[in-house]
Parts: structure tokens; sequence; C-alpha cells
């Protein structure tokens, strides 16, 4: 089925969701991807980015390397074929446990990756991640999206039996997150510290906490988790826009959307399906599933620039669609002043946009960790 007749199927009346044979179609794109993303003077260590018209890798990213391997690992669970070897990346990764670009939060998903493999590291990556929250002004200075990995990665290893010490973890990253991280409206704020910045999330940070808190609800961790996430996640299903692109800047205060761009390819087709099917896996919702479909139909050319964000040949799915080179940073500035004195700020200001070239390797690992298992999830 050609990109074309992708489009065709789900622009048509009545065909709001993708097919099973769809979804695995994209599944075996990231698959057959992500060895070009890895670097070649480094096995098992992923880069940071690939270019439209630059076949070699550029960078590197032990956190988008330890996303890779999740999806790989979630794809072998389900019976996919992989060129790429996750536990050597793994073996490759546990290497460089003191690497100095490693933050509290790619050790969040260290936990993550300990607890699928059954790796027995648990007590070891807490312990880690303690230290490491020590010397970086604790959890309250986390970015949202990390402290999502956070809870988590500690979700999955309480779960699977670890001990008090990842308990008593769990419970303070929790408390952090339903605490002062988290705002009136029910989306959660960029940071628990002060600051103006504070106010201004992203969708990183809503999306890896609804995941973070049904993660937490789907093993009856804290009864707070579930009302949590389902506030979040209603808030943002009244925010998506209409041709179902993912807004990228929050007033968490108000609830409302400061600035829409960019609107990132691996929100729609990866992250938002990530979180929202987690939860509807839960709670049963359809509106979750008919948002996840909305997203996909983004991403297959049903967006402001009626253009298929998939280069299948370079192995790329197009990052973003954004502003134009210029205007991309004075409108984020002034929407951001606008909402701060109560302006309405949702509204598209941009008159030109345009496509990133670019991928990073998360976006295709998180394809995988979305989907695989998940192929007939929008066909209910």
């Amino acid at each position: 089925m050609s990109a074309h007749d992708i489009l065709s199927r789900v622009s048509s009346p009545g065909a709001s969701q993708a097919s099973r044979t769809e979804v695995t179609r994209h599944v075996e794109l990231a698959l057959s991807a992500l060895p070009h993303y890895e670097r070649l003077d480094e096995p098992g260590v992923f880069c940071w980015e690939r270019r439209v018209g630059e076949p070699a890798p550029q960078g590197r990213s032990l956190r988008y390397s330890l996303m890779a391997l999740l999806g790989l690992l979630k794809a072998r669970d389900h019976g996919y074929s992989l060129e790429s070897d996750p536990d050597a990346i793994h073996l490759a990764l546990l290497d460089r446990l003191d690497d100095p670009e490693l933050e509290p939060g790619d050790l969040g998903l260290h936990l993550w990756v300990d607890a699928r493999v059954g790796g027995g590291r648990g007590a070891e990556l807490v312990d880690r991640l303690e230290r490491a929250l020590a010397a970086h002004d604790g959890l309250s200075g986390r970015l949202g999206m990390e402290m999502g990995w956070i809870v988590t990665g500690l979700a999955h290893q309480v779960a699977a039996g670890a001990g008090p010490v990842a308990e008593q973890s769990l419970a303070r990253a929790l408390d952090q997150l339903l605490g002062p991280n988290r705002a009136a409206s029910g989306l959660f704020r960029h940071h628990g510290r002060g600051g103006p910045r504070r106010r201004f999330p992203n969708f990183a940070t809503q999306i890896y906490a609804v995941l973070a808190l049904s993660v937490a609800a789907r093993h009856e961790l804290d009864p707070r988790a579930l009302p949590a996430a389902r506030a979040c996640a209603d808030r943002l299903h009244a925010l998506q826009l209409p041709d179902g692109g993912w807004p990228w800047l929050f007033d968490a205060e108000r609830g409302t959307v400061v600035e829409r761009y960019e609107v990132y390819s691996v929100h729609q087709q990866a992250m938002a399906p990530m979180g929202l099917l987690e939860l509807a896996d839960l709670t049963g919702d359809e509106r979750l599933l008919q948002a996840v479909g909305r997203g996909l139909r983004w991403i297959w050319g049903v967006n402001e620039l009626s253009r298929d964000m998939v280069e299948a040949g370079e192995h790329i799915v197009l990052r973003s669609i954004r502003r134009r080179r210029g205007p991309d940073r004075f409108w984020p500035a002034a929407k951001t002043a606008g909402s701060l004195i109560g302006f309405t700020t949702d509204r598209s200001t941009a008159r030109l946009s345009e496509v990133d070239p670019t991928d990073r390797p998360y976006s295709m690992g998180w394809i995988l960790e979305a989907w695989c298992g998940r192929e007939s999830a929008l066909e209910r």
C-alpha cells in the first residue's frame, strides 16, 4: 500500500482510524530505519540525528540509544525480526553508566530497560539515580519529561518486585509529580522550581506524565495516579489541533495552548500513542483512540502542508512542521508574554511554515514502544 493509498483511506469519510496493516507497516519502517542511526565508530550507541540527503549519522546520544533499545526490546518480545542486536546495545550502554552525558532522567530509562530484561541491577540503578538527583538539584530541578521517565522506570521496578528503597524513591517521585509539578488545570508544569518557565511546559512533559501515571495505575502503586492521568489526557484531548496535530507549548496554569509550533512527528506517531493507549487500556476511553488515530493521519499528510512526513527511502520521518527560520524565535516569546497577561494565544500566527528535514533515533524507538503488540488497537 502506497503512502497515497494510506492517505486516501484515512482521509475518507468514516475512516477515522488506522488499520493493523498500516500500523504494522509503520513498525516495519522503524525496524528498517534504526540500523541507519547507529554510530559507525561506536557499536551499540546511536547518533543524535540524521538529515535528508546526508546518509551518515551525526552526533551521539546515550539518551536516544536507551529509547531505541526500549523499542527494540518491545519489538523482540512481540516476535519481530531485528537487524539490530538489543543485547549488544544494552551491554554497550551499561558500559557507559559513568558517562557524564547521563542525567537523572536517563537513569530512569535505564531502570525501565532493566525491568524489561530482568537484568537484576535495579538496586544499583536506584542508588545511581538518588546520587545523581542529589548532585542535580533534586526532583524539583528535573524537567517534566525527565520526571516522567523516572516515575516510569521506578514503577516498572517496583512492579517487578524491587525492594523498599525503590518503593521509597517512587513515592518521592510521585509526590513531586503530583504535588508541586501539577497545576489545577490538570496539566503539569515544566519543573518544580520557581521561575517564569515553570508555568510553560511542552507536550513532552504532559504525555510522559500520562504514560508514567498510567503505568503506576496499572500496577496499583498509587491511588492518585489514574485520576491525574485522566485529567491531563482530558485536557490534551480538548487542545488537540483540528488537523490532529499535538501543539508544543502550554500555559499550565490556564490550561491553554501558548504556541502550536513545532508540531513534532514523534508526538503524532509515537509519544501520544504511548501515553494515550496505555491509559485507554485502563479506562476503555474511545476518545483517546480517536485522538491517536487523528494524530497518525497527520503523519500521512492530513496536516497544514498536506505533506506525507515519511521519507521511506531515506529511513526518515521528517521531524516536524515548524515556522520558517526567522519568526521561529519571535512568536514563542511573544505568545508566552501574552499568556502571562491573560491574552488568548492559541491562534496560528504563522503565514509560512516548513518541514524540518531531520530525524532522531528515539522517534523510531518510540514507534516500536507504542505499537508493537498494539497493531490492532485502533480497529476496536
